[in-house]
């Protein structure tokens, strides 16, 4: 039977703060993973190897970018309950036991088998599945589908899952078991089940629409209702389905889909192989069909421009030292803070218009991910990490300031971020790898394209705000 410590408001902000962290590691590390595979046949890859390596890089970019959906689900959970964004991490690589008793290692490798085992296992059911489940058809009927709901002592209504009865009364008159606040859990089935069962018990205590008291337009979600809703700009488009949280039933609906995306809880047979612990298991199986071939550039893992201070596994670390190499993994991680900095202000400023907020997503949060940080994580594995030694770098997704929080931002948004680009802007036209088109004509043709384009986004959003929220009318002058 599902268990909770979680009694009170803060208890559940601490646990979708720790949700929160998960997520956005998860989701790095799938996407570094992702960003070392060979894409070309000069890599020593034949066209077949060559298809499958990307077979495989399609699969992890599809579950990192589902992980980036479930980091926006428990934002919008956060944000319905009254809290503020959350996007603090640790810097990688930390030590086995961060989670605690869950052992979910936090690193960045290259995808190799040991890699793809160990996400297999950050999304592994529990308990742990028979051989067959990911099988097409799933083995499973209907009633066997109905017993494991019945373990969780739930029942479907309203679109979403409810405890039933005896368990939520058995949850709030249970002992709290550990400190106050403490979130302990086995896996990450099992925290999303605690918070589950926790928004029924505090809704129980301080009543369903006290406790959802926060302000719907500092979620963000797509379709019908939203900001976004019947144009190019809803997250639809990009593949990304986010929903609006503001009662139990569209809680109980945001956590069961991040349970049923990852671990296949409740998923239709039709579906179980395309979960994200089926389709690490394809990847296994497919690997050990095929020993001794290597899909992923020679990338060192964590491949670090400094050391900071909130490493516990500072063993792990290799510290970038070629110049070059080093001056574009600084600006990558420019980019990437600000693209944080961006969902920051969606999710905290005050006083946006739903202009604002669509501007914000389409013509700089999803462009900064697909047309800047992703093919500069790309360039950074091909290009060494070393003077002496073998080795590429990598993406560190670095955080300055691990707390990352709104600060500024909240007081000027919009020329908080028109600043950030500008100094983005200044860095690509300083990078000395520009200059080095005789070792790197490809990467530096490359390099040049994506500077203008980076050069293009932050003039669009200079002149872009200019009108945003105002009429026709009042945006022109006579």
């Amino acid at each position: 039977m599902i268990t909770t410590n979680i009694r009170t408001r803060e208890d559940l902000l601490d646990a979708l703060s720790v949700a929160a962290e998960l997520e956005h590691l998860l989701l790095c590390q799938y996407l570094f993973a992702a960003y070392t595979l060979k894409r070309s046949p000069g890599e020593g890859l034949d066209q077949v190897q060559l298809s499958k390596a990307r077979e495989w890089g399609s699969s992890v970019t599809l579950i990192a970018r589902q992980e980036m959906e479930h980091l926006g689900l428990v934002m919008n959970m956060r944000s319905s309950i009254g809290g503020e964004p959350y996007f603090k991490r640790p810097n990688f690589p930390q030590k086995l036991d961060y989670f605690g008793r869950s052992e979910l290692k936090q690193t960045l490798t290259p995808l190799e088998r040991d890699t793809v085992a160990r996400f297999r296992f950050f999304e592994q059911p529990h308990p742990a599945p028979g051989a067959d489940y990911c099988q097409a058809p799933r083995s499973a009927t209907d009633a066997e589908r109905a017993a494991r709901l019945g373990e969780l002592h739930a029942v479907e209504r309203d679109g979403g899952f409810f405890p039933e009865p005896e368990l939520l009364a058995s949850a709030t008159a249970r002992r709290r078991d550990g400190a106050l606040g403490a979130v302990s859990f086995s896996s990450i089935q099992d925290l999303y089940l605690q918070i589950w069962l926790g928004f029924f018990v505090v809704a129980a205590e301080l009543g369903e629409q006290a406790l959802f008291d926060g302000d719907p337009n500092r979620q963000i979600w797509g379709g019908p209702g939203s900001p976004y809703a019947g144009s190019m700009n809803d997250l639809n488009q990009y593949g990304v389905d986010i929903v609006g949280v503001t009662d139990l039933a569209s809680m109980s609906f945001a956590v069961f889909e991040i349970l049923f995306q990852g671990e296949g809880l409740f998923a239709p047979k039709s579906y179980v192989e395309h979960t994200h612990y089926c389709l690490f298991s394809a990847i296994l199986a497919e690997m050990d069909a095929r020993p001794g071939l290597v899909v992923c550039r020679p990338v060192v893992q964590n491949p670090l421009t400094r050391m900071h201070p909130d490493i516990s596994a500072p063993g792990e670390v290799n510290l970038i030292e070629r110049p070059e190499t080093l001056e574009l993994a600084v600006l990558t991680n420019a980019l990437y803070e600000l693209m944080l900095y961006l969902l920051l202000v969606l999710y905290g400023a005050e006083n946006l218009t739903p202009a604002q907020r669509v501007a914000l997503t389409d013509a700089a949060f999803f462009p900064l991910m697909t047309m800047f940080i992703r093919p500069l994580a790309e360039i950074l594995t091909q290009l060494p990490a070393f003077e002496t030694r073998p080795g590429n770098a990598g993406p560190g997704f670095e955080l300055s300031a691990p707390e990352l929080r709104l600060g500024a931002a909240k007081l000027d948004p919009i020329g908080f971020i028109q600043r950030r680009l500008d100094s983005a802007v200044a860095a690509f036209g300083a990078l000395s790898i520009l200059d080095m088109r005789d070792r790197y004509p490809a990467i530096v043709e490359r390099l040049r394209y994506i500077g203008e384009n980076l050069g293009r986004l932050a003039t669009d959003w200079r002149l872009g705000f200019t009108n945003v929220g105002r009429s026709e009318d009042e945006g022109t002058s006579s």
